[in-house]
């Protein structure tokens, strides 16, 4: 057990000793007497055990007790505290990330205090969660968890960050190619929905996930509402993810022009003196927003299987669009635009789909052949 030792300090008792090197100092606030002294070896004692089964809450926090009106705080409950703080404030998706990495940090870090956590056991649980996950998810995790640590800092639940230099040392990894679907493979998925004898019913929606690029919760989010009266436009604004509804980020909403094809598919699908609220692609037996995963698990893997074609996921739908829009050679900026992304994303994730039959110009060519004008002032390079 690690040596405690109990010492006066004018008049005052106080705790003093090292652990990894460091040292540390408690003062009790307690007069030196009989009676104080046998509570600081219980304290003592607590913090020597607490050592030894690395328990140690290095915040001190769980020594000083109630005086102080603070008690330490384990590591799930800081990143529960944390998830909570967030909540209203990011997308439920964003939400249920954290839940799956609040699993981890339970498994891992059991009834550890987060005050107690070194490098080392940071080191360990990147560790962990390596084994499980891609470097690119790895990178986000750990970055997540670093985040948690900085708002208990604010909130002085902890009084330092030792997840900073192990996200340092992460690599980011390779960001995963998006693996479109080739035109036989999307005529053949359409025409599979179309003629299933139990999924028939997900083929208009499939085609139009495979015609907008739009993404897998704002699909399931539309309504009549947000289609022009004769279907040529349909407004993305909005999104149902997991049951909870959301509004898209500021600057991503809009109409999006919508293909003859499409057109006449809306057209078709739309009830007489539809409902404004009804909406266009609900579940198949209540009515209700589609379950996504129920669709991934049943009907998009048994049809593919069926075809034959190398399974992905549907938000391959959006990847298909993007990719074969590009490679037409739509300006980037609109893409981006009526598929709600970024130029950033287009260009770290589809670069490759991007034409580019340009060269540089022949610019002494033009120069020596008298074609750059007669003034020497016009377009000179001095």
């Amino acid at each position: 057990m690690a040596n405690v030792n109990i010492e006066n300090l004018k008049g005052n008792l106080r705790l003093r000793w090292r652990f990894e090197g460091k040292r540390y100092c408690l003062a009790l606030g307690l007069p030196d007497t009989p009676t104080n002294r046998a509570i600081a070896q219980m304290k003592a004692a607590e913090i020597g055990r607490d050592i030894e089964y690395g328990m140690f809450d290095a915040s001190l926090l769980k020594y000083r007790g109630e005086r102080h009106g603070k008690t330490p705080i384990k590591v799930y409950e800081l990143f529960e505290k944390y998830i909570e703080s967030r909540r209203g404030q990011v997308a439920q998706q964003t939400l249920s990330k954290h839940s799956g990495l609040l699993s981890n940090l339970k498994a891992h870090f059991r009834e550890r205090y987060a005050g107690n956590l070194t490098p080392a056991d940071c080191e360990a649980f990147k560790g962990y969660l390596a084994e499980k996950l891609a470097p690119i998810t790895l990178k986000q995790q750990l970055t997540d968890v670093k985040s948690a640590w900085a708002w208990a800092i604010t909130r002085h639940m902890v009084t330092d960050n030792p997840w900073v230099e192990v996200v340092k040392r992460v690599p980011r990894g390779k960001v995963k190619k998006p693996q479109p679907f080739t035109i036989g493979e999307i005529r053949a998925i359409i025409q599979g929905f179309r003629t299933h004898p139990e999924y028939s019913y997900y083929a208009d929606y499939v085609e139009f996930m495979l015609s907008t690029g739009c993404r897998i919760e704002e699909a399931i989010a539309l309504t009549w509402e947000d289609v022009t009266d004769d279907c040529s436009q349909i407004w993305f604004g909005k999104a149902f993810y997991r049951g909870h509804d959301k509004e898209l980020k500021a600057g991503k909403a809009g109409f999006v022009p919508l293909s003859k094809s499409l057109q006449q598919l809306l057209t078709k699908r739309r009830p007489m003196n539809a409902d404004p609220k009804l909406l266009i692609f609900p579940s198949r037996r209540h009515g209700k927003h589609m379950d996504d995963a129920n669709f991934r698990n049943r009907a998009w893997k048994t049809v593919l299987d069926d075809l034959n074609i190398p399974y992905r996921k549907p938000n391959s739908t959006r990847h298909t669009l993007i990719s074969y829009w590009l490679s037409q050679g739509e300006d980037p900026l609109t893409v981006a635009k009526y598929t709600r992304t970024s130029l950033k994303m287009i260009y770290e994730h589809y670069a490759d789909y991007i034409p580019n039959n340009k060269r540089l110009p022949e610019l002494l060519g033009d120069v020596f052949s008298g074609t750059s004008g007669s003034s020497a002032g016009n377009g000179s390079l001095e």
